[in-house]
């Protein structure tokens, strides 16, 4: 049997790096939220990293960037990838249109193989990086899907997968254990996975819908000048809310519209939004009224700028329909929807990835 020490009896020295961890823990919180701290360690000249049930190793990867990059195309799968990169650079799949970006500012950072350098992200390698972190996140806390892979590498498919992965990883940094429904039964409405709040318990019934706009994201089509697209969520929003839930319903709409002239927080996107929200709310002649929901609108542009553009950076409007609580002049409405709270600030402040491993 281990034997207890008294808490008076315990070395300085060892309270003082339980201290020590017990901070830094604090801080990796506080920057990452609650994915899980990377696992790796340098063995024989080669940095190793456990993802979830899976090992992967590279003697390159001197960054943890280093490592998304290497996840990614690894499990992506290097035959898929080398069929796509002989294509012409338009028609490749989104994927490795970004990974071209990623190639782009390594060749223009990179004096010096084996060197660490910094450069300002652009758009193409932020879209990258993030969907190699939230299949990371997702992996790193058994929630991967063979499914949702072969659903990314199909050009038609990719946006709807890949907005899907993008929330079920938001709700991992914000504290929530995830159940996946099974997306082969066609055969019942249902939403895209159940969401428990660990700390509070609270359970979502959870929706994702992406707006489609030809020429992007994989969407067949000629791409429609930039000052044309608007939000036109109202259809998106209308399915979301007539699947079945089983619990409080969460919806995250992506509503795919340039980036907002952070300048003078000009987009026709928020005001737009807002109007379609409210004609939900008073409803239609003879309509039944739509059900309670928490609705989150989010907006990540990087598909809109060029290969040398700078990261665009998101939006994330949220509100609440049909919920009492959420009505001008009821006061505080997270009161009683702390977890909601915690997903909302997770959403807003926690998009950026670990640099290094030991965090």
């Amino acid at each position: 049997m281990p034997e207890e020490i008294p808490f008076g009896e315990i070395p300085p020295e060892v309270l003082e790096k339980f201290a020590r961890l017990q901070q830094r823990e604090t801080e990796r919180v506080r920057r990452f939220c609650h994915v899980r701290a990377p696992i790796s360690l340098e063995m024989q000249g080669q940095r190793v990293v456990a993802v979830g049930s899976r090992i992967f190793w590279s003697p390159k990867w001197k960054t943890f960037h280093d490592f998304l990059v290497g996840y990614l195309t690894t499990v992506m799968g290097s035959e898929w990838g080398d069929a796509e990169l002989k294509k012409p650079l338009l028609e490749r799949h989104p994927i490795l249109q970004w990974y071209h970006g990623v190639c782009v500012l390594q060749q223009q950072t990179v004096k010096e193989a084996g060197q660490v350098y910094l450069a300002t992200a652009t758009g193409p390698v932020i879209a990258f990086m993030s969907l190699a972190y939230d299949l990371y996140t997702l992996e790193h806390h058994a929630l991967f899907q063979r499914r949702m892979l072969t659903r990314l590498k199909h050009r038609d498919q990719f946006q709807g997968a890949r907005y899907e992965t993008y929330v079920c990883a938001a709700f991992v940094r914000a504290g929530f254990d995830l159940v996946l429904e099974d997306e082969t039964d066609t055969e019942t409405s249902h939403c895209e996975f159940v969401a428990t709040h660990k700390q509070t318990g609270s359970t979502y019934s959870v929706e994702a819908k992406s707006r489609h706009r030809p020429g992007y994201l994989g969407q067949a089509g000629a791409p429609r000048p930039l000052q044309e697209i608007k939000a036109e969520i109202s259809r998106l929003l209308r399915r979301a809310l007539r699947k079945q839930a089983n619990h409080d319903r969460v919806v995250f709409i992506d509503v795919n519209v340039p980036p907002i002239d952070r300048a003078g927080m000009e987009s026709e996107f928020l005001p737009s939004v807002a109007s379609e929200v409210d004609r939900l709310r008073e409803g239609g002649s003879g309509e039944a009224p739509y059900p309670p929901a928490f609705i989150f609108f989010t907006n990540h542009p990087y598909h809109y700028v060029g290969t040398d553009a700078p990261d665009p950076g998101h939006s994330v409007l949220f509100t609440g329909l049909n919920i009492p609580e959420f009505k001008v002049g009821a006061g505080d409405p997270y009161r009683k929807y702390p977890a909601i709270k915690e997903l909302f600030n997770s959403v807003l402040n926690h998009t950026n990835m670990p640099e290094n491993f030991e965090i």
